[in-house]
């Protein structure tokens, strides 16, 4: 069953460059490491004594150090329907948006968090440690979005925000691995 998945994936991309095709594949069971030393906010408050990625699934939207940070939060509402998602099975799934800012870019970002209306936690990794502990992170920016398993393993790649055949296909694979505890099922 997994395999009809990364098949529908690939053939939904693969319209692009084999290269992304070939990073989309090396991406797929690769396991990430979430540091229990990264630390979220939501609207301003500090919320260190929540760890949000011991849900079993995840999805990572990574922002790296190239992306204008503030920029990115300012168009976060654009994850509304997403993250509405995500708080009505917040027992199961969880999205981990995870900033990678520029040194000059963190004081921006707390601000525009701070007045921003989207209200959801955001991971500021302010030393890189997500990219230190996972250093095969691709470079391509629409490969950094991922759905993660209970072991931390990539199920799926690709930003299901202004994709809705990818969203759907997002949501019936989340719904499996919450139906089979946290994995898909072989």
């Amino acid at each position: 069953m997994r395999y009809v998945y990364i098949l529908l994936f690939l053939i939904l991309i693969s319209c692009t460059h084999n290269h992304l095709s070939n990073d989309v594949k090396y991406l797929m069971g690769q396991h990430f490491i979430l540091s229990s030393d990264l630390s979220a906010i939501r609207k301003g408050k500090d919320m260190s004594q929540t760890n949000i990625s011991e849900v079993p699934v995840k999805l990572v939207v990574w922002y790296d150090s190239l992306s204008c940070g503030s920029c990115e939060v300012s168009r976060m509402y654009a994850w509304n329907e997403i993250t509405a998602y995500a708080d009505s099975l917040s027992q199961w799934f969880n999205i981990l948006f995870i900033f990678t800012p520029k040194r000059g870019d963190l004081q921006r970002i707390n601000e525009t968090l701070l007045y921003n209306t989207f209200d959801y936690p955001v991971i500021l990794d302010r030393n890189s440690t997500f990219v230190k502990l996972n250093p095969k992170l691709p470079k391509n920016r629409k490969l950094h979005t991922f759905l993660l398993d209970k072991e931390n393993r990539v199920v799926l790649v690709g930003s299901p925000l202004y994709n809705p055949t990818l969203w759907e296909l997002y949501k019936r694979t989340i719904q499996m691995m919450i139906d089979n505890d946290g994995v898909l099922p072989e």
